[in-house]
C-alpha cells in the first residue's frame, strides 16, 4: 500500500496524489487530490455497492453525474454519492484539482496503485491508446466490492473487454 504523497500517474496526464492512506485510517477512508489536465478520461457511470464517495473542488471546474442529476462543481463546492448511486464525472475542459474520499476505503486504494502499475508496465502513454481500456476492464473486473457498473452496455462491453484482454494473453503485471 501506498505512503502520504505517493502521486500515481495515469495515461491521459492525470496524477492521483494519496493524501490520506488507507492504513493511516484502518480502512475508514482513503482521500486522495485528483490533477486532471483537461480532457481527462472519465468513468463509465458506476456504483460502489458500499461505499460513499465525496469530491470537493480545489480548484477549477467538474462536472458530477449523481444518479440523473449533472452539477457543474467549482472551486470549494462538494458534492457526495451515496452507497450504490450511479455516478461518474465529465471530462474536465480545463485543467482542475479534486479532493476525494471513498468511505470505507475498500480496494480504492489498491485499484488506483495498480492502474499506474499496469499503465507504466505496458508502456500506456494516451489515453486513446485502445489497450488502456482493455486493462482497464481487466483490472475493474478484480475490485467488484469497489467497482461495478451501472449500465448494461457498459457491463456487456467491460466484460467482453476483460474477456478479450485475457484471449489475448495480456496481463496486467
Amino acid at each position: 500500500m501506498g505512503q502520504a504523497g505517493d502521486v500515481f500517474e495515469m495515461p491521459d496526464g492525470s496524477q492521483y496524489i494519496l493524501r490520506t492512506p488507507t492504513a493511516a485510517t484502518q480502512g475508514e477512508y482513503v482521500e486522495f487530490e485528483w490533477v486532471f489536465p483537461a480532457g481527462t478520461f472519465a468513468p463509465p457511470p458506476h456504483l460502489h455497492p458500499t461505499q460513499v464517495e465525496e469530491y470537493e473542488v480545489l480548484e477549477g471546474e467538474f462536472d458530477v453525474l449523481v444518479g440523473d442529476e449533472w452539477r457543474t462543481l467549482r472551486t470549494g463546492e462538494s458534492a457526495s454519492v451515496p452507497v450504490g448511486a450511479s455516478h461518474t464525472f465529465g471530462r474536465p475542459k480545463q485543467s482542475v484539482r479534486v479532493r476525494n474520499f471513498h468511505r470505507p476505503a475498500l480496494g480504492f486504494e489498491d485499484f488506483i496503485e495498480r492502474m499506474s502499475a499496469v499503465g507504466k508496465a505496458h508502456n500506456l502513454r494516451d489515453a486513446n491508446d485502445p489497450r488502456l481500456r482493455i486493462y482497464l476492464a481487466m483490472l475493474w473486473k478484480e475490485y467488484p466490492e469497489t467497482l461495478q457498473e451501472t449500465r448494461t452496455r457498459e457491463r456487456i462491453g467491460m466484460t467482453a473487454a476483460a474477456r478479450v484482454g485475457r484471449l489475448l494473453g495480456m496481463k496486467l503485471g
